[in-house]
């Protein structure tokens, strides 16, 4: 932790040193943002991977960094380290009146919950058990907290391992008994190790698995930069959702995840697939109605206290940008 501190602190003052953003651009030149990523550079990652390489081609600087997990991306945004962030940041907007706002959501939550058939046949056999997730605060500990509250159990520990691939490896390795996986690592796993695994029954769900976040006070000096990241991430979601093999061909042309394991890149057209015929990749950076699921979600996970209906949107949520990089696409034809 430490150490995080004193390398974002030099980066900081590196920055600094450089000069501020401006915008003060048409929006094809200049400016810069900082992204903090609580995860690691896998196939769900892809997409944003390729958005931010568009991002860049528009003349924005783009410095990506990649944190042990969720918390710490969220504490950089907070503390200005850096500029935006993914995850689902609600407990701590509520909680500590975070200068944080949510201004686009991403994905669409789609969880399984992958046990070892031997030793946890059901949710009950779970009781007292350890139980993988990914990072505090993400939507795979809501999910669990969710689970207990449904299920009527308690886990004995809740573990946290970041990665969905790397989770997918321990059960394979035998290191984890029972985890949440996405789409591919599922697939992979259960392609791997055909009649060992099974999944575990998992409450239905519109909420976010993941939306961009920004500190407040950067979002309203670099405007201009906000709408060139949002117009990128929604050609891209869009295109993609259109065709999924945009991201394969994306990620050959633009030579991205040149290490992914073998058996991960056959799962990665078929995740761009599911995802796409399931409706989870947004087309619009969420809405109104996208918070007001949240709210429910993370209310009923324990990670939001006030009650759905009290909550009130614009206090999570800027719904502005997003809304301004849709008319300009529309304006353009995009």
């Amino acid at each position: 932790m430490t150490r995080f501190w004193v390398l974002a602190t030099a980066l900081v003052l590196l920055l600094a040193a450089c000069g501020g953003d401006g915008d003060s651009g048409d929006g094809e030149s200049g400016g810069s943002v900082r992204v903090a990523l609580g995860d690691i550079e896998s196939v769900e990652t892809l997409a944003l991977f390729i958005a931010l390489d568009r991002v860049r081609d528009r003349g924005v600087e783009v410095d990506l960094t990649e944190l042990a997990d969720e918390d710490l991306a969220n504490q950089a945004v907070v503390s200005g380290q850096a500029d935006v962030g993914l995850g689902a940041p609600y407990a701590l907007i509520e909680g500590s009146d975070a200068p944080l706002r949510i201004f686009c959501q991403l994905q669409a939550a789609r969880f399984f919950v992958v046990a070892d058939k031997a030793d946890y046949p059901d949710w009950q056999s779970m009781n007292g058990e350890t139980f993988t997730v990914h990072s505090r605060g993400s939507t795979t500990e809501a999910l669990a907290k969710l689970v207990e509250q449904e299920e009527g159990i308690e886990f004995g520990e809740i573990s946290y391992v970041e990665g969905s691939e790397v989770r997918a490896t321990a059960l394979l390795r035998g290191n984890v008994k029972a985890t949440v996986l996405d789409i591919p690592n599922r697939n992979y796993v259960m392609a791997e190790s055909p009649g060992t695994f099974h999944e575990l029954p998992t409450p239905e769900t519109k909420a976010s698995d993941e939306v961009i976040f920004g500190n407040t006070e950067w979002l309203a000096a670099n405007q201009e930069t906000v709408q060139v990241l949002l117009e990128e991430i929604l050609t891209v979601w869009r295109s993609m959702v259109d065709d999924p093999a945009f991201v394969q061909e994306e990620r050959e042309r633009l030579d991205l995840l040149n290490d992914l394991p073998a058996e991960l890149e056959e799962q990665l057209l078929p995740y761009y697939e599911q995802g796409a015929e399931e409706g989870l990749f947004t087309q619009d950076c969420g809405s109104e109605a996208a918070a007001r699921d949240d709210f429910e979600f993370y209310h009923e996970a324990g990670q939001l206290s006030g009650e759905p209906g009290e909550l009130r949107v614009e206090d999570f949520w800027d719904l502005g940008p997003a809304q301004a990089a849709e008319d300009a696409l529309a304006e353009s034809g995009g």
